[in-house]
């Protein structure tokens, strides 16, 4: 589950409107590197954007693929359960999005000088719980890119996630 907002800044202020709750989702891999050492990444279908409050509303939703390549270090609790912390870079390609105004909605076109880039990349942040094959994790991304195509302001991504995943094979 994505909890997402943008981020604007220029003209010497910064704000944040209402974030969107959307999904993200694909598949995950886990590598041990050592004993309680991890390398996790995935290729996942996430949806981030933000809404403003008003009247007519706006809303903003970009459909992104998204790799993340995370570092896990994962503390044993018992024989089954261990409590883990990850952080590492993702990196995203929006593939589509949609502009909703006064009840009118538009494509989002990519690469026009103004408009909005296609490529986001930033920090994850997390910790979560493994319970067997089964994750439960809370992450923040910290968008690093500009997605706009303009050089008087920037605008950022920042995501809350929570996330539930099952580990086919998994005998960690």
């Amino acid at each position: 589950m994505n909890f997402a907002n943008m981020v604007y800044s220029g003209g010497g202020t910064t704000s944040s409107d209402k974030s969107i709750t959307a999904i993200h989702v694909g598949p995950v891999a886990d590598f041990q590197l050592q004993q309680n050492l991890f390398m996790n990444t995935g290729l996942l279908f996430s949806i981030k954007g933000t809404k403003t409050e008003g009247v007519d509303g706006e809303t903003i939703t970009v459909n992104y693929l998204e790799v993340p390549l995370n570092l896990a270090y994962k503390f044993p609790i018992n024989e089954n359960s261990k409590f883990l912390i990850q952080a590492g870079p993702y990196l995203g390609y929006a593939l589509s999005g949609k502009d909703k105004y006064s009840g009118e909605s538009t494509d989002i076109t990519f690469g026009e000088p103004g408009g909005m880039k296609r490529l986001d990349f930033g920090l994850g942040f997390g910790a979560g719980i493994e319970l067997g094959s089964i994750i439960l994790s809370a992450n923040y991304e910290l968008g690093l890119s500009n997605i706009i195509d303009d050089s008087s302001y920037k605008v950022k991504n920042k995501v809350f996630q929570i996330s539930l995943a099952y580990m086919f094979g998994s005998s960690k």
